[in-house]
């Protein structure tokens, strides 16, 4: 840190004094400086501080935390907020700016030592992450100018993460997709809405360009408060500039699953101009029946499904049966069968201790993710992954998919018979 010491900006000089003798005891290497908010500005022009403490009383405007951020050199030096009280008004303000932290005056000198300390910790870490994202925008992941994950490479990252929360089992993870709507015929300005969404984000917190100029946001220990808090301060930030919706939910399954229900539903929450929706019932790829979801004609979404699993079936159910029957000779120790239910379709084929299985689920009744699966019972599956859009399913691409999975799993015999000859 350059010229390792800690600001104090603050009106009121006894007030300054008490912060400076709470946090004496700190570090030994820092020196505290003490400005009033006239002098702030020139001083931090002067040296940069390795934290910002500001005081901010019931007659200090908190403007200046927005005219501190406007200095380049500061943009990533940490300010903790002070007050004896706030308003929501004004704590949502002060971070809508680029406060990091905050604390009472009357708090606990262990507390305010905590707090400056952890602070101080996540600067040092934030920077790491910035070194980081400078090597991902140089490789053409993140966008140059917002610093998020560009649309193609978002896909990659949410499955990533996605397969990160639920292994270790991290609760409250929220998966959300924010949808910016123009007002008054302006122009939607896609970097300033970037640049906002990252402003209000922790810094663990993940977020790439999304389908239909939107944006997807991964949200750790949020919940759905947390959720809803975020949503309220890109609003407020965006307020003048557009109107935004989002719709979120627990990460409790994989991006592929969740993320064609969100993408499908928001049109119609935009419809009814509902800002705000979260689905709590999404494992194993299901949607409550209540949920409102159409297609693109209108049907509502009983309909639609039940349009959607009688064209799979009619696909699905005789390649199925062809498959069964053709193998069932080739394979006369083998055990070939399949079941077909409204969540989802699997077709197996098992000889002692090998299994083979295609599984084909149907999230929102809009996509396909077909997983095929290789067991035995001394190791973890090895798992193949597609996704198809329906209309891009067809007979033929399932029974080349059958076929080669069965072509696998007859090698594995072989390879199976060869160990235990020998």
């Amino acid at each position: 840190m350059k010229n390792n010491y800690i600001l104090i900006i603050s009106n009121d000089e006894e007030i300054g004094k008490s912060l400076s003798e709470k946090i004496k005891l700190l570090r030994e290497c820092d020196t505290i400086k003490i400005v009033s908010y006239i002098e702030a500005i020139s001083a931090l022009n002067s040296t940069q501080p390795a934290i910002i403490l500001l005081y901010c009383g019931h007659t200090d405007n908190t403007g200046i935390v927005k005219e501190i951020r406007t200095i380049k050199s500061l943009d990533k030096v940490p300010i903790i907020f002070i007050t004896e009280s706030f308003t929501e008004d004004k704590l949502l303000f002060a971070f809508d700016n680029g406060v990091d932290d905050f604390f009472f005056t009357t708090d606990p000198d262990s507390i305010i030592l905590m707090r400056i300390f952890l602070t101080l910790q996540k600067s040092v870490l934030y920077k790491q992450i910035e070194i980081n994202n400078d090597i991902l925008i140089s490789s053409g992941i993140l966008d140059k100018n917002s610093g998020i994950y560009l649309k193609e490479y978002v896909p990659i990252v949410m499955k990533n993460f996605f397969s990160k929360s639920i292994e270790e089992n991290l609760e409250n993870t929220i998966f959300m997709y924010v949808k910016p709507m123009p007002v008054n015929n302006k122009r939607l300005n896609l970097t300033k809405l970037a640049q906002a969404i990252k402003s209000v984000l922790r810094g663990n917190d993940i977020v790439g360009y999304g389908k239909s100029s939107g944006f997807y946001l991964l949200l750790y220990s949020a919940g759905v408060k947390g959720a809803q808090s975020v949503l309220k301060r890109i609003q407020n930030i965006m307020k003048d500039e557009c109107k935004i919706f989002a719709n979120a939910a627990e990460v409790t399954t994989s991006f592929e699953e969740i993320e064609p229900v969100l993408y499908q539903n928001m049109k119609y929450q935009i419809q009814e101009d509902n800002d705000f929706n979260f689905f709590d019932e999404l494992a194993n790829g299901e949607i409550p029946e209540n949920v409102v979801i159409k297609d693109e004609t209108g049907k509502k979404f009983k309909d639609f499904k039940k349009e959607f699993y009688t064209g799979f079936e009619k696909i699905t159910a005789p390649v199925f049966y062809q498959i069964q029957s053709t193998y069932a000779e080739k394979f006369p120790e083998a055990e070939i069968k399949f079941n077909m239910t409204e969540t989802e379709s699997i077709f197996s084929i098992e000889q002692g201790n090998l299994k083979s299985e295609l599984s084909i689920k149907y999230p929102a009744y809009i996509k396909l993710i077909i997983d095929i699966k290789h067991f035995d019972d001394t190791q973890k599956p090895v798992i193949r992954r597609l996704t198809y859009d329906f209309e891009d399913y067809s007979e033929e691409k399932l029974s080349s998919l059958l076929k080669d999975m069965i072509n696998e799993f007859s090698q594995r015999i072989s390879l199976n018979s060869i160990y235990s000859a020998e």
